[in-house]
């Protein structure tokens, strides 16, 4: 599983903050009312770092992290620092929200990238309104989903990953 980039997020989020124990799924699903209410709120980076650290923390859920799940992060969106910085957080952490609160509606610690990407696409244009940029990769997503074909991309990209992480873990043999 490509959980480095989770891992640095919840490492940042948590030595900001205190590493504490896990967030309840009480805990994390008001976070994620939260930024589905007021994305770019007061209260949204706080319940964003909620999120990543449950996704990072939790054995309730399992969130792949990558540069196919992400496309976005590689981009620069002719913002100021601190602008192009908050977006791309909250945007990382809209998708693991999405992703997150799938697993938890279905009680299955199955990731869900179809889910991070609609809440992300929303998450994007509710950005986009507030800030002046444009992201390639997300319109790209966006068109996809009009076309019908968000979900089938997202089922090529876990079953990459998935086959990527059985290459990079092979099992073991039993003698």
């Amino acid at each position: 599983m490509k959980r480095f980039l989770l891992a640095a997020v919840a490492f940042a989020a948590s030595t900001s903050c205190g590493l504490a124990a896990v967030p309840s799924k009480q805990e994390v699903l008001d976070a994620i009312t939260v930024m589905e209410k007021n994305i770019s709120g007061p209260e949204a980076p706080g319940a964003a770092k909620t999120i990543v650290v449950f996704a990072q923390l939790s054995d309730d859920v399992m969130v792949d992290i990558g540069e196919e799940e992400l496309p976005w992060l590689s981009e620069k969106w002719n913002l100021g620092k601190d602008q192009e910085q908050t977006c791309q957080s909250l945007l990382m952490a809209a998708f693991v929200a999405g992703d997150v609160k799938s697993q938890l509606k279905r009680e299955k610690a199955e990731d869900d990238t179809y889910s991070g990407w609609l809440f992300t696409i929303e998450t994007y244009h509710r950005l986009k309104a507030r800030y002046d940029f444009t992201s390639p990769a997300i319109e790209e997503l966006s068109r996809m989903q009009s076309d019908g074909k968000l979900l089938d991309h997202a089922k090529e990209v876990e079953s990459s990953e998935l086959q990527q992480d059985q290459a990079d873990n092979p099992p073991k043999p039993l003698a």
